[in-house]
């Protein structure tokens, strides 16, 4: 889908979502954008970059944003490339999945700028203004990861399946956002450097560039905040797997101790079934003393653990 939208003097802004092969040619028939870039924008999986060509003057960026409409109780976290092309008046907008944010950002941006009467700025300041946006929602998406941790930490000793398999989904979501923080810190890089080498001197302003360091600042400061929170779950999935590993050798513990405690009847009642001569057979006392001569050795056995602490009250 493709929507167009005049935004101050001469700017223009094209948002497009999904687009289709028919809109991507009209990329580059009727806005020049470079066919190189165009692969670019095709691949809905692809990492978070910057380019330039001189040659069109037109600059690609590639950012990774978390995907919109994703409930604070879900411990998946999944994100999807938001790609920005600028090209001579055109500030040209590409997602997969239909973004509200976008146009409220540049909106309220609008409005801000109008109603203040000053220079309006550069469609550039636009686009970091709408990736300060986007990189807020990344530290309430690991807030809201890590309010679930503590949630799942709660059960210390009898963790279910379900939470080890959240806790599992916890930590992959932590690794894909400290990757595309990375990513995005990444991109804001190579725009500096390319910023900063002789030949495009002049391709941001010094406020631009000043505001590119901050939003540079607040990537790092997201890869930081998902690799620490990544290492906290981390920590709690490996707890839970060795109280899982404990408590499976604990239960294969008391089965081996109880099957050598229920060994012990079956020898002595099996002497009884034999045709040899015994004591007390054919005696009142024969079933008394049998049940005794079983229970005793069992007794012993679990007392003798109970007394070296191999044995708890609970396990029996």
């Amino acid at each position: 889908m493709l929507q167009t939208k005049t935004l101050w003097n001469t700017y223009q802004w094209l948002a497009l979502t999904d687009p289709n092969e028919a809109e991507l040619t009209t990329l580059i028939t009727k806005y020049h954008v470079p066919r190189h870039f165009i692969k670019y924008i095709r691949n809905k999986k692809g990492r978070a970059r910057f380019d330039y060509d001189p040659d069109h003057d037109c600059g690609l960026f590639i950012f990774k944003i978390l995907q919109p409409n994703t409930s604070p109780e879900n411990e998946r976290a999944q994100t999807t490339p938001f790609v920005v092309l600028l090209i001579d008046h055109v500030l040209i907008t590409i997602v997969q999945t239909e973004n509200k944010k976008i146009a409220q950002v540049i909106s309220e941006y609008h409005q801000t700028i109008t109603a203040s009467h000053h220079q309006k700025p550069s469609p550039f300041m636009l686009v970091m203004a709408i990736m300060f946006e986007f990189n807020n929602d990344y530290f309430d998406r690991i807030s809201a990861l890590d309010n679930l941790r503590e949630q799942l930490e709660r059960y210390k000793t009898n963790p279910s399946n379900e939470q080890i398999l959240r806790l599992s989904e916890l930590s992959k979501s932590m690794i894909y956002l400290k990757a595309a923080a990375s990513g995005n810190l990444i991109a804001a890089e190579q725009l500096l450097a390319v910023a900063d080498a002789s030949d495009y001197a002049n391709l941001l302003t010094k406020r631009e560039r000043y505001w590119l360091r901050n939003l540079q600042n607040e990537f790092q400061q997201t890869k930081e905040l998902a690799q620490v929170n990544g290492e906290i779950v981390q920590q709690v999935t490996d707890t839970y797997a060795k109280l899982l590993d404990k408590n499976l050798n604990t239960t294969m513990w008391i089965m081996t101790i109880w099957s050598l405690a229920l060994a012990i009847p079956p020898i002595i009642s099996g002497f009884y079934g034999m045709n040899v001569k015994l004591p007390l057979i054919g005696g009142w006392l024969d079933w008394p003393v049998s049940i005794l001569l079983s229970a005793i050795p069992a007794a012993t056995l679990i007392w003798s653990l109970r007394r070296r602490r191999n044995l708890s009250a609970k396990d029996l």
